[in-house]
């Protein structure tokens, strides 16, 4: 079959109760989109530096790292429903009122509250995606979310930037910190309208003998060594791409941006595609063909001299990187116990978040003694390394659902 009738025949397998659940993922990705692109810049417009934009974004990511396993234990012990209807509703309220209390302390303090509170969205993600779609269609349903993210954040960021300047010509607001002040209580209102088709939302519930407060699938124990290497591999790169494209390729600002839209779009196409590959080729072999062909990119990356072929490998890198997603997360939804999908997605959150805040700082320092090519030669080694794990780790294992297998082997 083509790629389009493929998707068709995936999309098929998508019930009412997905379609739902994307609409509150339509409002979720919209509204904090576009308050994560506007609220540094507003807090540069009250007097905020560097410095302390960093203390902010540092305890929002501390915040969601502190949150990813009591989120997962809520979950398994009252349900996913009620715990994302608590992410809809805490997170909107508490960055609605941080715009209005601007003492340092204050915004590290709420920042960190808005990351414990918008991690139980991350948590519950990819368990309530897998239980709203069927084995076969589970891949698809995972890149529509995903691509759809990136494309509703971009279109998020365009609005978030164009608004306040209306605002201000519509004499609505006094000055430009107030203009942006009300379009963040904007984003606040769009997300909290996630709150309604989420309440409409019929998830399958366990039975109080089954819940439990923390039920830890044996699988974890291959998956999450795996998952850990291609985290530091790909962390130790794609927070420095851009200062790459700039101190290595010599690209002025502008071209940064246009390889960065580029990227972007390649991103959506990649993620769309990933169930062609995925059903061809099988989960497991196809994540691992992903990171195989990233660390080709990365040494491309360490080796290259023109200014096209670095920007194609960094396009081609980011694409690829993106496109392993919706296979990771299919593998792991269907390979753990349904009653432990809550936290295994918050042992994955959490993983991953531990061995990205790891990476950059050891990268970042290498980078600088060592230099990009030597950097980037020895990273491309680590993803190469990490796809000969994935496979030797959780490769020739029999899927829970035997549905999973007959699909990878279509």
């Amino acid at each position: 079959m083509f790629p389009r009738e493929k998707w068709r025949a995936a999309a098929q397998g998508l019930n009412s109760g997905f379609w739902t659940f994307y609409i509150a993922a339509l409002f979720c990705d919209i509204g904090f989109a576009m308050y994560l692109f506007l609220y540094s810049l507003f807090l540069l417009d009250v007097g905020y530096n560097e410095r302390q934009l960093g203390l902010v974004a540092g305890a929002m990511t501390l915040g969601m790292m502190a949150g990813t396993l009591p989120a997962g234990m809520l979950a398994e012990r009252f349900g996913l429903k009620r715990t994302l209807l608590l992410c809809f509703v805490l997170t909107p309220a508490i960055s609605a009122i941080r715009p209005f209390f601007l003492d340092e302390h204050l915004q590290v303090a709420m920042a960190f509250f808005t990351g414990l509170s918008l991690c139980s969205w991350q948590v519950c993600f990819s368990p309530v995606t897998a239980m709203l779609a069927t084995e076969k269609s589970r891949t698809f349903a995972f890149s529509l979310m995903m691509s759809t993210g990136i494309m509703t954040g971009g279109l998020g960021g365009l609005a978030a930037g164009w608004l306040p300047g209306w605002i201000e010509r519509m004499h609505m607001a006094s000055g430009a910190a107030d203009a942006k002040r009300l379009v963040l209580l904007a984003c606040c209102a769009i997300f909290a309208l996630g709150i309604w088709p989420l309440s409409q939302l019929r998830l399958q519930q366990r039975s109080a003998e089954r819940r439990k407060a923390w039920t830890f699938d044996p699988f974890l124990y291959r998956y999450l060594p795996a998952m850990a290497l291609w985290t530091l591999a790909a962390g130790a790169f794609l927070p420095f791409a851009q200062v790459f494209l700039a101190k290595e390729v010599h690209l002025a600002l502008p071209k940064i941006g246009e390889a960065f839209s580029a990227a972007q779009m390649a991103q959506v196409g990649a993620i769309l595609l990933a169930p062609v590959l995925f059903r061809r080729c099988g989960l497991v072999a196809g994540v691992a063909y992903t990171q195989a062909l990233s660390a080709l990119a990365l040494a491309g990356l360490a080796a290259s001299h023109g200014t096209g072929i670095a920007v194609g490998l960094y396009v081609s890198f980011t694409a690829i990187h993106w496109m392993i997603g919706p296979g990771i997360y299919s593998l792991l939804m269907g390979r753990v116990a349904e009653e432990a999908r809550s936290t295994a997605s918050a042992a994955n959150i959490f993983t991953s978040s531990l061995f990205q805040a790891i990476a950059s700082p050891v990268a970042g320092a290498a980078y600088v003694r060592f230099g990009y090519p030597r950097v980037l030669g020895a990273v491309a080694a680590m993803a190469l390394l990490s796809s000969g794990i994935f496979v030797v780790l959780l490769e020739g294992r029999p899927a829970r659902n035997e549905a999973l297998a007959a699909m990878a082997e279509q």
